[in-house]
């Protein structure tokens, strides 16, 4: 059995997508477990403990609030990440429901597990292709790379956190403002170093989303956070761009692949 285990967020680990997702580990000899979504569908779901939403940065940096569905995924990925934390597991590998693994996927699993603990967390897959900086080949695989992007992949559809990783995102993500994709995205804002495997070895399969709320209108951000949210980008921008220059011999010389890396056909 792979050293780290698979945990799979699922509103219904019996649904068709979720339960050929466990078939395809099994077959492939990881252990894994199904942990529960957190369900958005029925209105805004409860808060527990540090958890909390910080509206003032969502108007400011999205023009939006999260919806109750996006608020929903948000906490399935943050109590799974805090589960593993209280557990003590040094590594997990987080899967949603809706992803396939490549034949590649487990030996990619045994060669994270020997990575440095400063490799805090690695995506599997990705929605966006980035320039990044081709790292070093995986430990034993002789053509997946690890890679380091200098802006986010999007998507939390497949990624293995190291314990700093937990801490960190713990720590930072308990303010809830933005989907917990885009949050990963700004690595930059608290340090969390991220990387991604390609080609990748998961693929999303096509599906509704579920965390889209049909027919629900946006309300309008407060006037004063819209005419404030030009000056917030622009120093959100600096901080990224200053992070980079500070950390430039992790991210560069970065390129974009040759070629398209994965399976998933909303990437782009």
């Amino acid at each position: 059995m792979t050293t780290i285990p698979c945990w799979i967020i699922s509103m219904n680990p019996e649904a068709p997508l979720a339960a050929a997702l466990a078939r395809e580990l099994a077959d492939a000899g990881i252990t894994h477990q199904f942990v529960p979504a957190v369900d958005g569908r029925q209105g805004m779901p409860a808060l527990q403990g540090a958890e909390h939403f910080d509206n003032r940065t969502a108007w400011l940096r999205h023009q939006k609030l999260l919806t109750p569905r996006q608020v929903g995924c948000y906490l399935a990925h943050y109590r799974t990440i805090a589960r593993a934390w209280n557990e003590g597991l040094e590594r997990v590998c987080i899967l949603e429901d809706d992803v396939s693994i490549e034949p590649a996927f487990r030996e990619t699993l045994d060669a994270l597990s020997s990575l440095p603990s400063d490799i805090e967390m690695v995506r599997l897959m990705a929605l966006r292709i980035r320039r990044r900086k081709a790292v070093m080949p995986l430990p034993g695989m002789n053509e997946h790379l690890l890679v380091r992007p200098e802006r986010g992949w999007c998507g939390c559809q497949a990624y293995v956190i190291n314990r700093a990783g937990m801490k960190k995102l713990l720590e930072h993500a308990a303010r809830i403002f933005e989907p917990i994709d885009k949050l990963v995205d700004h690595f930059w804002e608290f340090d969390l170093r991220l990387y991604g495997v390609e080609p990748h070895v998961c693929y999303e399969n096509p599906h509704q989303s579920s965390t889209r709320t049909p027919g629900l209108k946006p309300a309008r951000a407060p006037w004063l956070l819209r005419l404030l949210a030009p000056l917030h980008k622009a120093a959100f921008s600096r901080s990224r761009h200053r992070y980079l220059k500070a950390h430039a011999d992790e991210f560069y010389p970065a390129e974009m692949p040759a070629e398209r890396m994965g399976r998933t056909k909303r990437m782009k």
